[in-house]
């Protein structure tokens, strides 16, 4: 693989550092004499100049520290290495002498060649090979020298404190190759060594007869430079033609095929970074290659080996002497040392350019790998998946998208995201998926609203996703969060107050039902409803509306509060009762009577509805329908002891309308609440109203059950009403005695209607036929239409005439029904004393109080033929009258009126001629209409026409221009009432209010044309023209 297949990026900032005494005798660094180089400490560099000098330079302000001489003239310095900032190790050789390692202590500035810290000879036979590797551990106790002869040498000691030191030969290659690398490890004890043609580890603690410990390659070495040991040094690097070799000391490797076919040297800068130079290949150009023209440059590569991509190229020219790291500014950054004498600086990016760079580059994944090893802040890590998942959307990946906007919640916008996938591309199936994977998570995260929430069901629902939408509705729980857990349907109660007394919505129910419900999704809509709806009826509206599972339904609601069963059975109970008739009245038989107490629900024990349950027995009263239940229920011990209720039982009659074409469950359901009443002291007037309606119930079947069922109705209605009649004498009886009245009167007369409907003779039912025995002792509490209508049916017309005259007063709406009553026939018509009392006593009335317009009096005297032609006139005749009578009224007015503003305009025409200067003042003979006497200036004249003396007047400020201003004391009280007038008018028109008051009122009910005639007559629908003058002021 070639560096090309490499993805490059430039995330160095190389700068090319010249000498700065280049052209001077002083060179530095760009002396072409260097022959070793070495970093000493963070901001120093170190040289070997002229074979023998050795320069110290400050690498922040390039100058020369201080330079000293090392060596004699015939010996050539090597190498240099910096143990620390105070401790250099120099190697210098002279062929035919042994080498001699120096330690020098640099803090006190050494003078010449003899001002070392301790020295070492190493000996190498006859001295004629050179040295080609060294290595020295960090605290100057061992090191190892290798030469061109293929011979090791090991020397320990302690230099550090010139404590002498010891060597020995630990390797000596048999085919005399070159040793191109010597490192030790932290411990120094062992070796990592490389020869031209193999790699090995030597052990550098005891005996090892000069042989390798480990052989890691037999088969290839290594070139000179072009290894390196890794950051913790564990691992030899080596850069063969094809690949990088990795190796440790057991014996491990690894390797990663790359070309480098011109490799001059590596360095490895950290744990996954690693400097190559190589050479360039140079021109085919005949012309440019000849002898010494051709240039010796490099290139310098930092190869990011974790990532596989390269992080920086440049070129070097010249050969590079050394590379090292240097510090000046707080700043790390690599250097290299050329033999052109220039200093290269590779400073690198900051983490943020770098990820810039990618960002730029659209490299969004390789910006978050990078990321992730740097340790970045999760925000910034967010920001790229941010860029990264709008970059996969416009290029149309959008299910990557959203797994990149799925990481990056925190900081993105939700609405935005559910744009893209929701609102614009709404038909798309696969935009619905990933936008529900995004809804899933943001709630998951408790970021999301009830409208998010409301979102991801309707996604699911449009995907039909049956398995998540169980899901959502077993982990998501009733405080709003998505658990990882699910939650047992058995932890969805009804006695979860915290939830369902709290005002917290979690998403819209309503709508999110009824789409499972269009979708015939019906099993999950009910689940959905049961644990999250507030509301048991919407719970029981699923059931029976998707499932049509009466049973299912009716065990539920025997699992609810009281109050809630009453609201349902008061909603379905009708229905309930057509599909389960018997189960449906014992609940609420239950219900009614006191007796009901909620069962835990478990959604396993309700049965399907099938045909057999389609066959249901039929009860004809209370007793038999105990008995049946029993029975079908397997229970021989019969009914349980009946106990006071720990409720007060709602009203009956709540839930009458519901046994509607249900006769015969109705009359087991009233006759339950009757013997519930007897046992436990009800009230009287609710009692009653179960009698009555227990009573009708008995009549009706006496009419329209089979004909061997009809006598016992009737028998059943007769003591019914034996027993109201019972309870109004008790009431009489309670009222009447020395007690405080502890309750209002029963009246059981609605009993009497309902026979007189039935066409059921009342006394048919009665032990007695004295008719007083059904006249009711009034009150003012009574309700006195109600009872007149009563009488109507059921009483004689004298006795209807009676109660007229004698409540009519009271309840004036009685008149108006006797009206229509009385004329109904003949037999009633004369009943009453016929026209002359109807005339007087009623019509009269009506007429009086004006109860109801004449034009429907005249229809209502028409509606039948009892009424006569000598009533009908005589009520027009009077009617005609008093119309005559009030139209003269009005024409004297309107005359009166005219004559009234012909006057107003005379003196309006006067006043109009004054203003204008048309007119003279007569001033001749006038007196002052103050004090009487003879006027005289100073005067005053008023437009109104009169005069008075300055003196007389009182004076008054102008309150716009401060002038004086005076006022006629005749007129005064005219203009004031005047002004008045207007501004009531003015209120009027603005509060329409005071007409709707007026339609509204009951009073004004019957003739609201006048309301409205009246409110136009005062003139609220003219203009405000009216202005003041100050001078009639």
């Amino acid at each position: 693989m070639s560096f090309s297949s490499w993805r490059q990026f430039q995330f160095y900032d190389v700068t090319p550092i010249k000498d700065p005494q280049t052209g001077t005798s002083s060179l530095l660094y760009s002396d072409p004499t260097i022959s070793a180089a070495a970093s000493l400490g963070p901001n120093k560099l170190v040289i070997a100049v002229q074979s023998k000098v050795i320069k110290i330079i400050g690498l922040g302000e390039l100058k020369l520290k201080y330079q000293f001489t090392a060596y004699a003239d015939e010996f050539q310095i090597s190498y240099l290495y910096a143990i620390s900032e105070n401790f250099l190790v120099s190697v210098g050789e002279n062929l035919g002498s042994p080498s001699v390692i120096k330690l020098w202590k640099l803090d006190k500035c050494p003078r010449d060649a003899f001002d070392f810290h301790a020295a070492i000879e190493i000996k190498n036979e006859k001295n004629t090979f050179p040295i080609s590797a060294v290595s020295i551990s960090q605290d100057a106790t061992c090191l190892v020298i290798g030469f061109a002869n293929g011979r090791i040498i090991l020397v320990r000691g302690d230099l550090l404190r010139d404590r002498g030191s010891k060597q020995r030969v630990i390797y000596e290659d048999s085919n005399k190759e070159p040793i191109t690398s010597l490192y030790l490890d932290s411990t120094s004890n062992i070796c990592f060594a490389s020869t031209t043609s193999s790699i090995f580890v030597l052990a550098t603690n005891g005996r090892n007869n000069g042989l390798p410990e480990t052989v890691l390659n037999s088969k290839s070495g290594v070139d000179l430079n072009c290894s390196s040991l890794n950051f913790d040094d564990t691992e030899l690097v080596c850069a063969t033609s094809e690949s990088l070799e990795f190796y440790k000391p057991n014996g491990e490797r690894r390797s990663l095929v790359v070309d480098i076919p011109l490799r001059r040297r590596i360095q490895v800068i950290d744990q996954s970074r690693l400097l190559v130079i190589s050479g360039t290949e140079a021109p085919n150009s005949a012309a440019l290659n000849i002898d010494g023209l051709v240039s010796s440059n490099n290139r310098a590569l930092v190869l990011d080996v974790r990532n596989k991509f390269v992080t920086m190229t440049t070129l070097i020219s010249g050969n590079v002497l050394d590379v090292f790291t240097g510090e000046v500014g707080g700043i790390t950054s690599l250097y290299i040392l050329s033999s052109n004498g220039e200093l290269y600086k590779l400073q690198e990016k900051s983490v943020d350019e770098k990820l810039h760079i990618l960002e730029q580059k659209q490299l969004y994944e390789i910006a978050l790998e990078l990321a992730k090893q740097q340790d970045i802040d999760e925000t910034k890590m967010q920001s790229i998946r941010k860029e990264y998942a709008g970059h996969l959307y416009e290029n149309g990946s959008r299910s990557a998208s959203v797994d990149q906007y799925i990481q990056c919640i925190p900081i993105t916008e939700i609405s935005e995201v559910i744009a893209k996938f929701g609102t614009e591309n709404t038909t798309s199936i696969s935009d619905v998926r990933n936008l529900s994977r995004y809804l899933k998570a943001v709630i998951r995260r408790n970021l999301g609203n009830p409208d998010h929430v409301t979102l991801y069901l309707i996604c699911l629902i449009k995907l039909k996703d049956e398995d998540s939408i169980e899901d959502f509705i077993s982990h998501f729980s009733r405080n709003g969060k998505l658990m990882d857990e699910a939650e047992p349907e058995s932890s969805w109660n009804t006695n979860d107050d915290a939830y369902f007394f709290s005002d917290k919505i979690l998403f819209d129910l309503d709508l999110v039902l009824r789409m499972l419900t269009e979708s015939n999704l019906l099993n999950e809509s009910y689940k959905l409803a049961r644990k999250f709806s507030k509301d048991p009826i919407v719970v029981v509206e699923t059931v029976l509306g998707n499932l049509r599972d009466a049973h299912r339904a009716l065990l539920y609601v025997k699992s609810l509060a009281v109050d809630d069963a009453l609201r349902v059975l008061i909603k379905y109970s009708k229905h309930l009762l057509q599909v389960l008739p018997n189960d449906t009245n014992a609940l609420l038989i239950e219900l009614f009577t006191g007796r009901y107490k909620p069962n835990a629900y478990n959604d396993s024990n309700h049965k399907e509805c099938s045909s057999d349950d389609l066959v249901k027995d039929v009860f004809y009263s209370y007793s038999t329908f105990v008995r049946g239940m029993l029975s079908s229920s397997g229970d021989v011990n019969g009914p349980e002891v009946d106990h006071p209720s720990t409720y007060q039982p709602p009203k009956p009659a709540l839930i009458f309308p519901s046994f509607i074409g249900h006769s015969f469950e109705f009359v087991v359901f009233l006759e339950a609440c009757l013997e519930s009443y007897n046992k436990f002291d009800a009230l009287p007037n609710d009692k009653q109203v179960v009698l009555t309606t227990l009573y009708d119930t008995y009549l009706s079947l006496t009419l329209e059950d089979k004909e061997e069922r009809q006598k016992e109705w009737k028998e059943k209605a007769s003591k019914v009403f034996k027993e109201s009649q019972k309870l109004v004498s008790d009431s009489k009886i309670l009222q009447g005695g020395d007690k405080l009245r502890a309750t209002s009167g029963v009246d059981n007369s609605l009993m009497k209607l309902i026979s007189h409907v039935n066409q059921l003779s009342l006394r048919q039912n009665s032990t007695s036929d004295d008719e007083g025995e059904f006249e009711l002792e009034f009150d003012e509490t009574m309700n006195f239409a109600d009872t007149f209508r009563s009488n109507l049916l059921s009483r004689s017309p004298q006795y209807c005439m009676f109660f007229l005259e004698k409540y009519g007063d009271k309840e004036p709406s009685l008149y108006v029904m006797a009206l229509y009553h009385f004329i109904s026939s003949k037999s009633v018509f004369q009943g009453i004393g016929g026209e002359t009392v109807y005339r007087q006593k009623i019509l009269d009335k009506v007429l009086e109080l004006n109860l109801i317009p004449i034009l429907e009096i005249l229809q209502i005297l028409a509606s039948t033929s009892v009424a006569t032609m000598s009533l009908v006139k005589d009520l027009l005749i009077t009617h005609i009258q008093q119309e005559n009578q009030e139209i003269k009224n009005n024409e004297k007015l309107i005359e009166s009126y005219k004559a009234d503003l012909a006057e107003k305009r005379g003196i309006l025409a006067q006043l109009s001629e004054a203003d204008e200067g048309q007119s003279k003042i007569q001033m001749k003979d006038k007196i002052c209409n103050l004090c009487q006497t003879v006027i005289n200036l100073p005067l005053v004249y008023f437009k109104c026409g009169h005069i008075f003396h300055q003196n007389c007047l009182n004076e008054e400020t102008s309150l716009e221009e401060g002038d004086k201003l005076y006022r006629c004391p005749i007129c005064v009280v005219n203009l004031k009432t005047t002004e008045g007038l207007i501004a009531n008018r003015e209120e009027v028109k603005r509060n329409t209010q005071l007409l709707e008051i007026g339609l509204a009122s009951k009073q004004n009910s019957r003739d609201r044309f006048r309301v409205v005639a009246e409110f136009i007559g005062k003139g609220t629908l003219e203009p405000s023209g009216m202005i003041f003058d100050d001078d009639l002021r």
